[in-house]
């Protein structure tokens, strides 16, 4: 199944939740993200019961320390 991860195509399995998605593109379980599913954030405690579909947009913004 397709899906855009920060609008680039990414393969994923059908059955995949967001929470699978997070670990295929490298980000581990700790590491501070947010995360937008279509126009919506998606909190943490979500993401391992959200599935995906067929072209939704998945926006993934990593925090970085600096300034």
């Amino acid at each position: 199944m397709k899906v855009k991860v920060n609008n680039k195509e990414k393969i994923v399995p059908v059955d995949c939740t967001v929470r699978m998605l997070t670990e295929i593109v490298g980000i581990k379980e700790n590491e501070p993200v947010a995360l937008a599913l279509g126009e919506e954030v998606l909190p943490k405690a979500q993401w391992g019961e959200t599935m995906l579909k067929e072209d939704d947009k998945i926006t993934i913004i990593r925090a970085t320390c600096g300034g």
